[in-house]
């Protein structure tokens, strides 16, 4: 060690520890882990499945959609809104329908299923339904701008479904 006098002032230098300095950057790479899985967990994907289609004539001719939105990951947080634009198309590619549907509230750890009718659609006339925006999303009590990246939706019909 090597002491020196600068401008009136003392000036020490000393050896670095490698030992010492190796136990700061493991320190320091596990508080950045656990930063990011926390940011990882706030972010939770959002599933919703497109779960069942069925034609129905009461009280008028519609396909009936049944949807299941899955919020029972580790450490989700209770979904109070998520509305959606959905457009439903024909066979022949042209737009058929256009329908805003809320799937929410969902509590945290919980799977819950919606239920709602297209008016005047055949069920076996549709070749996709398209999620078109996402209106509203409200997750542990705040909006939450980032669900169209977080939606995860998938079908369990012949019907194409997603973004």
């Amino acid at each position: 060690m090597r002491v020196s006098r600068i401008f009136g002032n003392t000036l020490s230098m000393r050896m670095i520890d490698p030992a010492r300095t190796r136990r700061g950057l493991l320190l320091s790479g596990l508080i950045a882990l656990a930063a990011s899985t926390a940011g990882a967990r706030a972010e939770t994907a959002l599933p919703v499945e497109l779960n069942r289609l069925e034609q129905v004539s009461s009280p008028a001719e519609a396909c009936r959609v049944w949807m299941v939105v899955a919020n029972d990951a580790a450490g989700a947080p209770a979904l109070g809104s998520l509305r959606l634009d959905l457009v439903a198309f024909a066979r022949d590619g042209q737009i058929a329908r256009r329908v805003a549907v809320e799937l929410g509230p969902v509590g945290a750890g919980r799977t819950a299923v919606r239920i709602f009718d297209l008016p005047g659609l055949a069920c076996d006339g549709m070749s996709r339904l398209l999620v078109n925006d996402v209106l509203a999303c409200r997750i542990a009590g705040q909006d939450a701008p980032d669900c169209a990246e977080r939606l995860r939706a998938t079908s369990r019909t012949g019907l194409r479904f997603g973004l």
